[in-house]
């Protein structure tokens, strides 16, 4: 089942690109996600610290899949441009891999328990406290 939509995910992104339209390449996406969340659902596997990779893998493929046919489209291009385009995606690539990181961080540390947990709940409320003061001050005027 998982590889089956493996391949018309696959096969939807190869499409998609081909015949430079973006519908295919969201239904590849959700198709490979949907295959990893099937797997995460029948499968039950413990805390799977692969997620945030694959999710990361997914927003890369569906960034550069619809950059491809962007590209096509466009008459002009200034110089540097990909180069900027292509930081830019992976800047925001490596903050997702981050935040997912961290969230399943958060997530695993939930289940242990003790005083870890305890300290980070902490460390969290007084976050929480400086943001909610920081949004309260009034803000100088220059």
């Amino acid at each position: 089942m998982f590889l089956l939509l493996g391949i018309a995910g696959v096969a939807a992104l190869v499409f998609g690109t081909v015949v430079a339209h973006h519908v295919p390449v969201t239904v590849a996406i959700v198709l490979l996600g949907g295959a990893y969340a099937l797997h995460l659902v029948l499968d039950r596997p413990a805390l799977d610290a692969r997620a945030a990779l694959v999710g990361t893998g997914l927003l890369l493929v569906a960034e550069l899949g619809n950059w491809s046919i962007e590209l096509r489209r466009e008459v002009s291009r200034e110089p540097g441009r990909s180069a900027r385009r292509l930081t830019a995606e992976l800047v925001v690539c490596a903050g997702g891999l981050l935040v997912s990181a961290l969230v399943l961080a958060a997530a695993d540390l939930g289940r242990t328990g003790g005083v870890a947990i305890e300290l980070a709940g902490a460390a969290a409320a007084v976050a929480l406290l400086w943001l909610a003061v920081a949004a309260l001050r009034p803000a100088s005027s220059a």
